[in-house]
């Protein structure tokens, strides 16, 4: 049964019970579900909800005996630029490209194949300690970086909770689709198969 909350900060005792739940964190040897989870909130409400993630893993789910790890997609992609020397290049390049034409070198330069997804795997692999794992920076990465191409390459074996500024959506044809910050992604918004942590 779906619960709704108006603001995401309604939702922190709900959020903090249900990802603190040991079938759902796979202790006694199996998960629950599959080990994806959307955690969706109202675009406008992007400032609570970084404070509520903040809260939920540096306080309530320790206070839970629950480890957790937050990855920052838009962290990754600065720390790539910076460390390749590319800034100049893109500021460069922005003055005078389209739109489109900066989010195709993005794509380019910062692939999720080659660039997002390793680093993410590898940020997983120096925290085997860590029960669950909460991405974040989805709304900041968007459009250059598609959460859905993203999932495909992960191989985390443990929770993982997409925090993600829109709507997860799943169709009366059974097709889903991540409506990222109110727009609606119709065919181009992936396929997840994933469960939303208000559904729990």
């Amino acid at each position: 049964m779906t619960t709704e909350f108006d603001h995401i900060n309604d939702a922190r005792s709900f959020i903090v019970e249900k990802l603190s739940d040991d079938s759902l964190l796979g202790r006694g040897g199996y998960m629950m579900r599959n080990a994806l989870y959307v955690l969706d909130y109202k675009p406008n409400q992007e400032s609570f909800a970084k404070d509520l993630v903040k809260a939920v893993c540096e306080t309530d789910l320790p206070a839970h005996s629950v480890r957790p790890l937050i990855v920052n997609l838009y962290d990754i992609v600065l720390d790539y630029l910076d460390g390749q020397d590319l800034w100049d290049a893109l500021v460069e390049a922005e003055a005078e490209a389209s739109r489109d034409e900066i989010v195709m070198m993005l794509q380019d330069t910062v692939s999720v194949r080659d660039v997002i997804a390793p680093a993410v795997n590898d940020a997983v692999a120096r925290h085997p300690e860590a029960d669950i794992v909460f991405i974040t920076g989805v709304g900041e990465t968007y459009p250059y970086v598609r959460t859905h191409a993203l999932l495909q390459e992960m191989d985390a074996r443990k929770p993982v909770v997409l925090v993600f500024p829109g709507r997860y959506e799943r169709r009366s044809d059974g097709s889903t689709s991540l409506n990222i910050l109110g727009v609606d992604q119709g065919s181009t918004g992936g396929f997840y198969r994933a469960t939303r942590v208000f559904d729990l």
